[in-house]
């Protein structure tokens, strides 16, 4: 059934291709009523527009706050034309046919860090969204337009004897999303804490950070006890150091540099850990963030001292080591008590969100598959394990080689997995009979054969490419031991 509006209500705060439109709608002979700053600017363009008053009886009264809710508005609204015409008439209620409408611009006045408070309450809209929501629910005989783009296609559909129940229905779905996006703008801007940062990813572009009220207990919850604001890489530095520090329970530390470890090291004191992870990659250390997961005592802060670092991150500090590091006035010092990670991680992306679950794997010992002639000692075994927990915080494509239960080199970034492997091997002096991770299968021998010229022993991946039986193969002829874990561990 195709509906020809006979009157239209208008109330926008986007003044796009309104008065063309309300021209448009004047010329079909369709009633027109418009709210405020609407009708004024219809009448200032010579469109003769009548007031929401004249339907209400009642002037718009504190400053605009209440001028649409009211029975005569919301009543020609909804009401059903195949059931409520007699009590329409009894109580003079005009049907409305059209409402078009779009919302004060609280999304704009939330993202402008000027904005107060009182600011971002008063362009909450009331009668707006009261009105869309009416008009999309009765969109059986009301037809509902919250974007100027639709202006042209709803003039096409009039002048074609009117609007469809689809094309009623697309419109009020496309109302109904836009509603719930205002209302999800609100809340987060008023059940949030934002705070803006020094910067982006670069110093043009601006940044910030919300603070949520929720079990996820992060970076944004941490107590920063000196150095300069933070901006939007430490963030992401700091989220990557202490996902990777997560894996381990004995006094252990992480070094990131651009959103990857470049070093992970553990130790019977904290002092050893830190030296632990710093030799694995000294020179792409600097400049980098620390984060360890027990007290930063003075003996371990002298250690860090000798080091340019931007961040160092810890559950506690020795006071004396506080003292040290008073000296650098913008090294930032964050204490960070406990550090659960979010169930899940979503991203923005231009036209919508993406989001997965928190990467919560772990290699099982007893579930690895063993394909090759060789076997894995026990020892070896040992520092796979550990490899397995660095290269899954390492960017793709990510190697990691581990010696000893200790971790010896991390390759991660890198486009290639044959100059990944190359990268790893060649970063550190390898000792003998050192182990291997990747993080995921290896789609050629060549990998295997480069690695048999720098001395591996053993490697884990996950397996499952065609070329396995050809990588088994090589393994075999270098005599190579070499486990699958039947599951890999990209990371973007």
């Amino acid at each position: 059934m195709k509906v020809s509006p006979k009157t239209a209500l208008l109330s926008v705060s986007d003044k796009k291709g309104l008065v063309p439109f309300a021209r448009f709608l004047e010329s079909q002979k369709i009633k027109l009523i418009a709210t405020g700053g609407t009708e004024k600017i219809l009448k200032e363009a010579g469109i003769k527009v009548s007031s929401v008053s004249s339907l209400t009886g009642f002037p718009e009264i504190f400053g605009g706050r209440v001028k649409s809710i009211h029975p005569n508005i919301l009543g020609g609204i909804l009401g059903q034309r195949d059931k409520d015409e007699k009590e329409a008439q009894q109580n003079k209620v005009v049907w409305i046919d059209m409402v078009v409408c779009n919302l004060y611009p609280f999304q704009a006045v939330a993202r402008d860090p000027k904005s107060t408070l009182s600011e971002k309450i008063e362009n909450i809209d009331i009668g707006g969204p009261t009105m869309i929501r009416a008009a999309a629910k009765n969109n059986k005989w009301v037809t509902v337009v919250i974007n100027p783009k639709d202006y042209q296609g709803v003039q096409s559909k009039i002048k074609c004897g009117g609007l469809d129940s689809g094309a009623r229905l697309s419109l009020a779905t496309k109302a109904f999303g836009y509603c719930a996006e205002y209302d999800g703008a609100i809340f987060e801007t008023l059940e949030t804490k934002k705070t803006f940062l020094r910067y982006g990813e670069n110093p043009h572009q601006g940044a910030f950070v919300v603070k949520k009220d929720n079990h996820s207990i992060g970076l944004p919850q941490a107590t920063q006890l000196q150095g300069k604001k933070l901006s939007y890489n430490n963030f992401l530095d700091g989220e990557a150091a202490l996902l990777c520090l997560g894996e381990f329970k004995d006094s252990s530390c992480v070094i990131v540099k651009h959103n990857s470890p470049c070093g992970i090291g553990s130790g019977k004191t904290i002092k050893q850990a830190f030296s632990n992870a710093l030799s694995v990659d000294p020179l792409s250390a600097f400049g980098g963030i620390v984060a360890m997961n027990k007290k930063c005592d003075l003996i371990t802060a002298k250690e860090i001292n000798k080091v340019f670092f931007e961040i160092i991150i810890a559950p506690s500090f020795d006071v004396a080591a506080l003292e040290l590091f008073s000296k650098k006035k913008n090294l930032r010092i964050l204490q960070l008590k406990k550090f659960v990670s979010s169930p899940a991680f979503v991203r923005s992306i231009s036209g919508g969100e993406i989001g997965q679950d928190t990467d919560s794997s772990k290699l099982l010992v007893s579930k690895l598959k063993n394909p090759t002639n060789k076997k894995p000692t026990a020892k070896q075994l040992e520092s796979l394990e550990l490899a397995w927990k660095a290269v899954k915080h390492a960017k793709s494509n990510a190697i990691v080689v581990a010696h000893n239960n200790k971790i010896i080199s991390i390759s991660g970034g890198q486009t290639s997995r044959v100059e990944a492997v190359k990268y790893a091997l060649t970063k550190n002096a390898l000792p003998g009979g050192a182990v291997v991770a990747s993080d995921a299968f290896f789609p050629f021998r060549d990998s295997i054969d480069l690695m048999s010229k720098y001395g591996i022993s053993c490697i884990v991946q996950p397996g499952g490419s065609i070329k396995d039986g050809e990588v088994v193969a090589a393994c075999n002829e270098h005599e190579i031991s070499m486990v699958f874990t039947s599951f890999r561990v990209f990371k973007h």
